[in-house]
């Protein structure tokens, strides 16, 4: 049987460190983390190097869009450095995920809790990105503060409901209003192609204690912290990520 693959991916996907053995996430010291800066090309090599080793290959590079953070430079190039350590730069592969930062979150703890080996992973990213639904719940007097970095459309004004739910891209729209997240996160996981077979990822501001519980099994509603760059463009929110997940080691159809 092929073993998992390996996986590297920086501290914007959200994960607690240690939740997936087979996970390896890279993050700066902590003032560049309270900057929101992506880890350094020196990081990176750093983790490539001790991952390779422990194989299979090719090692999986998880990295968010390049509009919102440059993880893909650092961990493309630090790839590139391998040679000079003698490791073989084709035996890590990166792949920009094209979604933001709940997306990345999202498709890494999917990949991380199945057994597919490196190829078939890959195959089930080139899938499962383009499908894989982000969605942020935040309170709406929050909106009315948000930055402009934070690219929100609204083009039917802002609802009185006391959660808007957007979704998250690039360039995120409002598409509705609920009056209470677990109704949110209901209607999300309705809009996903396999409710059965979703992954929920929860992230929560200090004291506040919405859970997906009673919507998803809670084998895969996994509770996150809030990661520190979607803390500073949104504030306090509460968000839901997405995705389905393999069925039985198998790429989701």
């Amino acid at each position: 049987m092929t073993s998992p693959h390996r996986i590297v991916t920086d501290y914007s996907c959200g994960l607690p460190a240690g939740r997936f053995p087979t996970l390896t996430i890279v993050a700066p010291d902590a003032e560049h983390q309270r900057r929101g800066d992506p880890p350094s090309r020196a990081a990176y090599a750093a983790a490539f190097a001790n991952v390779l080793p422990e194989g299979p290959l090719p090692v999986i590079c998880l990295v968010g869009p390049y509009g919102y953070s440059a993880a893909q430079t650092s961990a493309s190039g630090a790839r590139n450095d391998l040679g000079r350590q003698k490791l073989p730069p084709d035996g890590v592969r990166v792949f920009n995920t094209g979604r933001g930062f709940l997306g990345l979150g999202a498709l890494t703890a999917v990949l991380a809790m199945s057994d597919l080996g490196p190829e078939a992973a890959f195959k089930w990213l080139d899938e499962a990105a383009p499908k894989t639904t982000c969605w942020l719940i935040a309170r709406t007097e929050a909106l009315h503060s948000a930055p402009p970095e934070a690219h929100l459309e609204a083009p039917e004004g802002l609802p009185d409901a006391e959660f808007s739910l957007l979704r998250v891209r690039l360039a995120s729209r409002l598409i509705a209003g609920f009056a209470s997240a677990e109704g949110a996160l209901a209607d999300a996981l309705k809009r996903a192609a396999a409710p059965e077979r979703s992954l929920a990822l929860t992230v929560s501001p200090p004291g506040f204690h919405a859970s997906p519980a009673s919507v998803v099994p809670s084998e895969t509603a996994i509770e996150v912290p809030l990661p520190l760059a979607l803390r500073q463009w949104f504030g306090d929110c509460l968000a839901f990520a997405i995705a389905p997940l393999p069925a039985q080691g198998a790429p989701h159809a």
